[in-house]
């Protein structure tokens, strides 16, 4: 089925179409996005002007069209800073409804805060955070550890707001007022001690002005690969980048294809903001999530239609909601197996999470034409791991098809990733064929470690055992394992004979 969820904020319009599968899981389907800068003049008289009403009402019912194209389930319209603080906002939100049909539910501060946060989590999985979303009217910040929430924070800090509050009338953000602007935010901030941070706590943000930066920091670095969702930025280079904007002027900024013009007036002040969070709070590296509001109130409605609407989740909602994922249940024959490989240090906690993963994409049921496919569909997707471990997973799952071409990907990537994450390519991919032929089988498994470097393996199938498959597999874990590996056949059903293969 198809939902969609439109953000009426104080900078911009957006539409997203997501098409919800029957597990819940969604991905998007259509998005839509435009500057409507409803929020402008909001500051001086307290109400929303005429003009910006009558922008957002006409991309409004470009998006009402949009809709009435597409077997639509459910619309979810939300209504951020711009709206809840006018106030207007009741008659504007009954001239909305008049004219195209979409009943508003404005977001209050902790809604926008929290449905935030739960969009950005379910994605991450980071368990202790210091939360933010820039957008262009406020800055929501939500504290969690261990997923619970401690603290949540909205602050009139939007890039949009800052930008009128502090240029000089002609669209210039000078050092004098940058000053002003730093100075003006580390006011409004709480304090390191109110927050009460933990050393595990990591930063991570949701907004146009942090993806914007992200991609112009990437392309500033030469960062291969064309991906947002998790890329961690860190301090020095976050000065870098800003200091380089701080520079120049809208007109320069808009030419740079990956911010582009309508954005070019705000990402300054935005930036700011950024840089204040992680100087105030002492943290080192920030964390981009391409998932925020939007995806966090689909997925609270999807959970509870009448907690979406109540609009005040508990925390046992909220943790729901985020999905955080549990162990699975165990399979002893391959726990036993994969235990043994990490016990006797042949396999590290990393090499293990990305080996799960790949299995749950194996278990999935897309089917892919060529080994680049797999690749790019593995890289398409926004999985809770970092650049270089989800360049791995791809990479291996390639390399169980045709070794050569991740060889070949792998180079294009050098840059990010190390030749031990190339021996960790091929582990986990022998991996993955190895558990394959064993399970076809139906095989029971045991391993043993004779010295340092030679490996038992004890392999007691269920059906034809597939001896000279198993070798050549064998083989191949030799080489990504650097051991030595004995093949121990017991019997299977119908057979009395026991045999010991040395490859």
């Amino acid at each position: 089925m198809k939902i969609s969820v439109i953000d009426l904020g104080f900078n911009s319009a957006k539409l997203v179409i997501y098409d919800v599968q029957d597990d819940d899981s969604f991905d998007v389907y259509q998005q839509e996005g435009i500057k409507v800068r409803l929020g402008e003049g909001l500051d001086d008289k307290g109400k929303l002007a005429k003009k910006p009403m009558s922008r957002a009402i006409d991309t409004l019912k470009v998006f009402r069209d949009i809709i009435q194209l597409n077997p639509i389930k459910s619309v979810l319209p939300i209504a951020t800073s711009a709206v809840r603080e006018a106030s207007n906002k009741n008659e504007f939100l009954t001239q909305v409804l008049k004219e195209t049909g979409f009943n508003f539910k404005i977001l209050s501060e902790r809604e926008e805060a929290l449905y935030s946060y739960v969009g950005a989590i379910k994605a991450l999985q980071i368990p202790d955070v210091l939360f933010f979303d820039i957008g262009g009217g406020s800055l929501e910040i939500v504290h969690a550890e261990q997923f619970k929430i401690k603290k949540v924070i909205s602050l009139p800090l939007g890039s949009l707001r800052l930008t009128r509050k502090f240029d000089d009338k002609k669209g210039k953000l000078t050092n004098k007022n940058l000053e002003s602007l730093q100075r003006y935010v580390l006011n409004l901030l709480p304090s390191k001690r109110d927050l009460n941070l933990s050393d595990d706590t990591k930063l991570v943000g949701v907004g146009g002005t942090l993806r914007a930066l992200a991609r112009y920091e990437q392309k500033l670095s030469g960062y291969p690969l064309d991906k947002t969702h998790n890329y961690k930025i860190g301090r020095k280079s976050l000065d870098f980048t800003i200091n380089r904007l701080a520079k120049m002027t809208s007109g320069d900024i808009s030419k740079i294809s990956v911010i582009g013009a309508s954005r070019a007036e705000t990402i300054v002040a935005g930036s700011y903001v950024i840089r204040t969070l992680m100087e105030k709070y002492d943290l080192s590296n920030l964390y981009v999530s391409n998932h925020g509001l939007r995806e966090g109130a689909l997925s609270i409605f999807l959970e509870d239609p009448k907690t979406y609407h109540n609009g005040n989740p508990t925390a046992e909602q909220i943790r729901s909601t985020i999905g955080i994922i549990e162990p699975r249940k165990a399979n002893p024959e391959k726990e036993n197996f994969l235990y043994s490989l990490s016990s006797i240090k042949l396999l590290s906690k990393r090499e293990r999470k990305i080996f799960d993963y790949a299995e749950k994409i194996l278990l999935s049921k897309h089917s892919f034409s060529n080994p680049q496919s797999i690749f790019y569909f593995v890289m398409d997707e926004d999985l809770p791991l970092d650049h270089d471990d989800h360049l791995i997973l791809g990479l291996a799952l390639v390399h169980t098809r045709h070794p050569k071409t991740s060889d070949w990907l792998f180079t294009r990537y050098k840059t990010i990733l190390s030749q031990q994450d190339k021996i960790s390519i091929k582990k986990i991919s022998i991996l993955v064929t190895l558990r394959k032929i064993l399970e076809r089988t139906k095989s029971k498994v045991e391993l043993r470690l004779h010295g340092t470097r030679i490996v038992e393996l004890i392999v007691n199938p269920s059906r034809s055992n597939h001896n000279f498959l198993l070798k050549d597999a064998l083989r191949k874990f030799e080489n990504a394992f650097d051991v030595k590996v004995i093949l121990s056949i017991r019997p299977y059903q119908g057979s009395s004979q026991n045999s010991i293969l040395e490859l």
